[in-house]
């Protein structure tokens, strides 16, 4: 052991008690009165504090909150001043804080002398004549208890080490003398015992208990000679023994565990048994279970037998089992227990030898249902051809008619919006026309006046008269046709677009406005409105008839769906070039599509307002009409509650189609 070891490992590793003995005599006397002299010098500290701190503090509380009370209500600092004064007198006071009915320091002063580590506080209530006026905060200081505390707990610690180094010596002389050195005696003839030096004896020479222990111990050391020879050749046969035993029985739980891990585990229902004539069940899983309706604790034991349908099957496989070691795919129909049908099962097996003993192993398929579905297959694919061939002839048939039903629903659909077109018309053109005839009556009428005051004579201010009357209803009537002859124009230009798929040149804002020029009558008899931005510039060739229908059924489809419970609505009408072609977008600002109904707007027959109104072919046509005729494309898009967008890329030259028979 080196010097440059620690305290603690050198009496760990020690071979003497002596320096263990001293210091626990040492720590016996001393710890017991230090922690006797500290409690006591703990309660004498709660005493001094109690009678030294806390009843001055109590007591200095009492007599400001009652000569406080009379101050405040004054108003007299200087009568507070000195009543603090005079509590600060006391060497353990550290502050005094005074607050009036408002929280307001009213007076406050502190002691700078005293320690404020550790403070007791002690508040009161000042109160004149029942009425809370005022609060007081008075704080003392234990620290000038505490440092007397520690001074007497110093003076104690002095004298007992005084009292300990006197007994210590006393002591060590007497431990050294009839304890240690019999000790080290003993000690020493222990090693020699612990390394087997059994030849040496051990001495003793008082017969007192160390005495009785050394002879004790040399007692042993004959019978340790006498063991240890006897002992060391029982160690090695045992040994040996127990190392194979422990090899084999390792293996066999560890295989034991993998099979019955594996076994329970596996979803296929499998068995094992005996490989005797009744193949005597020694185990199931709970597939086997499951699948056989059977109870494992009835039927472990016995023999599977009353399992198969037929006895000859299982021969033949338990013949098949005795001759190979094994079994594969061997079907065979196998009874259930509680009542339950017999089913068809695909038999896999394999025998193994454990030490003296053949057992088997199978796992079992159930195919019943799929020899079933085999069977149906069969039998299916008999009539499979001639089904097809009648199953075509019917769908072929269906898609005829569908294809004409669909063709005259256009055809009907093109044909009511140009009925509803006639009627706009028709009452557009009511207004300019009558105005005009009830001009053109009111010329008349002022011709034949005319005619009549020439007879009888004319003067210069009647002539005048007249010319300016003519001049103003020729001016009105000419406006009232000039209106009437716009809108004739412009419906027949789009009756034609409409009614036909004639390919054109013509300008994307003209034609829009022609549009909502013949719309005009229906959108004035709601309160919506459509604002059209569309550059002046785009020119294309293509079938505006089939771009008339598209904006109409577009335009019809928000006010139909867009504006339900709304008064005022919009739709914009905007276009731009984009990417060699034009981008048009028709946007409304009403209830929008709901996400469910987004990806089937476009659906044939598809309409949400189903007996109101709604055949669900608007947007199918205006889907087919710009992908097939106008060669483009629609998207329609929407967030519920925000309107609705839908947007068209077409080509500026369209591509050429076969007109319709």
């Amino acid at each position: 052991m080196t010097d440059k070891q620690p305290f603690w490992s050198l009496f760990s590793r020690s071979t003497s008690l002596r320096p263990t003995l001293f210091l626990g005599a040492a720590l016996g006397i001393l710890l017991p009165a230090l922690v006797l002299g500290y409690m006591q010098l703990t309660s004498k500290l709660a005493d001094d504090v109690q009678l030294r701190v806390r009843a001055p503090m109590q007591q200095s509380a009492d007599v400001l909150s009652q000569g406080m009370a009379v101050a405040i209500w004054n108003v007299d600092r200087d009568v507070a001043a000195r009543l603090m004064d005079a509590v600060l007198r006391n060497p353990d006071v550290s502050s005094i804080t005074v607050t009036n009915e408002y929280q307001d320091t009213f007076a406050s002063k502190q002691n700078p002398q005293t320690d404020t580590v550790n403070l007791l506080r002690e508040e009161r209530e000042i109160t004149y004549n029942g009425t809370p006026i005022g609060h007081l905060l008075l704080e003392f200081s234990t620290a000038r208890i505490e440092h007397e505390r520690w001074n007497d707990l110093f003076k104690l610690a002095c004298a007992l080490l005084a009292q300990v180094t006197i007994s210590f010596i006393f002591i060590w002389r007497l431990f050294d003398r009839r304890m240690l050195r019999p000790l080290q005696e003993l000690q020493q003839g222990a090693q020699r015992l612990a390394r087997g030096e059994l030849e040496q004896p051990l001495q003793w020479q008082r017969a007192d208990e160390i005495g009785q222990l050394a002879q004790g111990l040399d007692q042993m050391r004959g019978d340790l000679a006498a063991l240890l020879s006897e002992r060391e050749q029982k160690n090695a046969a045992l040994q040996t023994e127990l190392a194979e035993r422990q090899r084999i029985e390792t293996a066999l739980g560890l295989s034991q565990a993998k099979f019955a891990a594996i076994f329970n585990a596996s979803p296929v229902s499998m068995s094992v048994s005996r490989m005797d004539e009744g193949m005597t069940l020694l185990d199931v899983n709970a597939p086997w279970v499951r699948l056989f309706k059977r109870e494992r604790a009835n039927i472990l034991g016995s023999d599977n037998r009353n399992m198969w349908r037929s006895l000859e099957e299982r021969q033949n496989a338990l013949t098949t089992l005795q001759q190979t070691g094994e079994l594969s795919r061997c079907t065979a129909w196998l009874q259930r227990g509680g009542g339950q049908e017999d089913i068809l099962c695909e038999i896999w097996g394999k025998v193994i030898k454990l030490r003296d003993e053949s057992l088997l192993i199978l796992a079992y398929d159930d195919i019943t249902a799929k020899q079933l579905y085999e069977e149906n297959i069969l039998a299916l694919n008999a009539s499979l051809e001639q089904r097809v061939i009648e199953r075509t002839a019917e769908l072929s048939t269906a898609l005829q008619q569908l294809t004409v039903t669909q063709s005259e629903l256009r055809r009907s659909e093109k044909m009511s919006a140009l009925g509803s077109l006639v009627a706009g018309i028709a009452h557009e053109l009511n207004t300019p026309i009558g105005n005009s005839l009830t001009v053109a009556s009111t010329l008349q009428h002022h011709a034949e006046v005319f005619a009549n005051d020439m007879d009888k004579g004319m003067t210069r201010s009647h002539l005048n008269e007249f010319v300016s009357s003519t001049r103003q209803g020729a001016d009105i009537l000419m406006r009232g046709l000039q209106q009437a002859a716009e809108l004739v124009a412009s419906f027949k230009q789009v009756a034609v677009d409409q009614t036909s798929e004639k390919r054109r040149r013509f300008s994307l804002d003209d034609t829009i406005k022609e549009i909502l020029l013949t719309l005009g009558p229906t959108l004035r008899k709601t309160n919506h409105t459509v604002d059209c931005q569309i550059a002046a510039d785009i020119q294309m060739d293509s079938y505006p008839g089939a771009l008339t229908q598209i904006i109409s059924n577009l335009i019809n489809n928000a006010l139909v769906h867009a504006f339900v419970g709304r008064e005022n609505g919009s739709v914009t009408i905007s276009a731009q070039l984009h990417e060699g072609g034009v981008e048009l977008t028709i946007s409304d600002d009403g209830v929008g599509i709901p996400a469910a109904n987004l990806n089937r707007v476009f659906d044939p027959f598809f309409t949400t307002r189903l007996g109101q109104g709604g055949s669900g072919l608007g947007l199918n046509i205006v889907y087919n009409l710009a992908q097939d005729i106008l060669g483009g494309s629609i998207q329609a898009s929407s967030t519920e509650g925000h309107g609705a967008c839908f947007t068209l890329h077409l080509p500026l030259v369209a591509p050429d189609i076969k007109a319709e028979p």
